[in-house]
């Protein structure tokens, strides 16, 4: 009953689907590559072997994808991977990596896309990263008895709410779901509420992600012109979330003069709202895009670039979690684990509610409440060597130990196809 309703839906919103994809188009957020193969008009052909379909819809959800695809590559290096996306940015971070992947972009859940997606791919395995869930794709799948596994899956407490509300409709599309093994307990719970009958707490894939590249001749560069200062990143900042920053230099800029506090925003088009936050409290600033040198005057500096979150976490002390600060839930902490620097994160962390709780249990990190706790953490860890060492190997080897398991479960996955 829910399919019938579900797909009758779908079409009798078709009109305004095809507007919505012309509005994108008109917009540059799809392509007319895009577009055709979102409506399965692809000429790439299904190598022999297994397959293993893989689908990660934003550049988060494809980086975890990736590294997924990697590890059973390991395991399995005669499998053959097929990668779906969704957006743009997400199907170029992808096309760079040189793993051997079919890489498409992820059909619209119309029930005669679909089948027709899967009677040409005829995965043996598909695996959705985190929170994705399509309907004629899980029946799909079902129906040929073709195995459909969520891997770090995750629910929000919107989506779990809207799920619930009509579950004694939706129940029949999760309990098509094979295995789901989530980030988090929260989760776990929520899936299996849902109708999900196998699922299991692991750990978040997050922890076998890669170290992130930079290039060695900017890093000299920028080192150079740094001469000697200590660098603290504010990273993936959301709508005036460096104010608390802003607090935080007055407090600590007697005592440590040599400070540079770096500020990188989640989204760039941020950047004119930091300049005029700095000029406001008389600050003096430089911004990377301009291509301004860095100076002994300058307190801060706006990193409004593209892929250099590694550079200046390999050139940091300090590495400030963004969106812990304002209400936003807060962003992976887990990439500064690969650097030697600390990781602080403010008291809203709700996206990672389980990552931030292992890294403060095993003392990896810490948590502030606001800009006077955040100066004082600062002034405590630049002078006491010991601790800042203990925190940076603790961060290193929860990375390590987490990872374990994750490899774990895919080799487990692996036996099951």
């Amino acid at each position: 009953m829910f399919f019938r309703f579900y797909n009758f839906l779908l079409i009798l919103f078709l009109p305004f689907i095809l507007i919505f994809f012309f509005i994108r188009f008109f917009l540059s957020k799809e392509t007319a590559k895009s577009i055709r193969e979102k409506f399965f008009f692809l000429k790439k052909s299904r190598p022999k072997g297994k397959l293993i379909w893989i689908n990660g819809v934003s550049i988060g959800e494809a980086k975890s994808g990736i590294t997924i695809a990697k590890e059973f590559l390991i395991n399995k290096p005669n499998y053959n991977i097929l990668f779906s996306t969704s957006t743009i940015s997400a199907y170029q971070e992808i096309a760079k990596q040189k793993e051997k992947i079919i890489l498409v972009y992820l059909p619209i859940d119309f029930e005669f896309l679909i089948k027709r997606f899967i009677k040409h791919w005829k995965p043996d395995l598909t695996i959705f990263m985190e929170s994705e869930i399509w309907p004629n794709i899980i029946k799909g799948l079902s129906d040929k008895k073709l195995r459909f596994t969520i891997i770090n899956g995750r629910m929000s407490d919107k989506s779990f709410f809207l799920w619930k509300t009509f579950n004694y409709f939706t129940k029949s599309i999760f309990n098509k779901v094979d295995y789901c093994m989530t980030q988090d307990e929260k989760s776990r719970n929520r899936f299996k509420k849902l109708g999900v009958k196998n699922t299991k707490n692991g750990t978040n894939v997050k922890f076998l992600s890669n170290k992130l590249i930079f290039e060695k001749k900017k890093f000299l560069s920028l080192k150079k012109k740094l001469n000697k200062r200590i660098i603290i990143t504010f990273f993936s900042t959301h709508k005036n979330e460096e104010i608390i920053l802003i607090k935080c230099f007055k407090l600590l800029k007697k005592k440590f003069q040599n400070l540079l506090f770096v500020i990188i925003p989640r989204h760039l088009k941020n950047s004119d709202g930091i300049r005029k936050n700095l000029k406001k409290n008389n600050l003096y600033f430089g911004t990377r895009s301009f291509k301004q040198d860095l100076t002994k005057e300058h307190k801060f500096y706006i990193a409004d670039t593209f892929g250099e979150l590694g550079l200046f976490f390999s050139l940091s002390k300090i590495s400030i979690v963004g969106g812990s600060f304002a209400n936003k839930g807060g962003h992976n902490p887990i990439e500064t684990s690969h650097f030697k620097c600390v990781v602080i994160f403010g008291p809203n962390m709700q996206n990672f509610e389980e990552i931030k709780e292992k890294i403060l249990q095993t003392k990896s990190g810490f948590k502030v409440n606001n800009s006077k706790h955040l100066a004082e953490t600062i002034s405590i860890l630049l002078t006491n060597n010991t601790l800042f060492n203990r925190t940076v190997g603790n961060f290193c080897k929860l990375r390590m130990d987490e990872a374990k398991k994750v490899k774990k479960m895919i080799k487990q996955e692996c036996g099951k196809i």
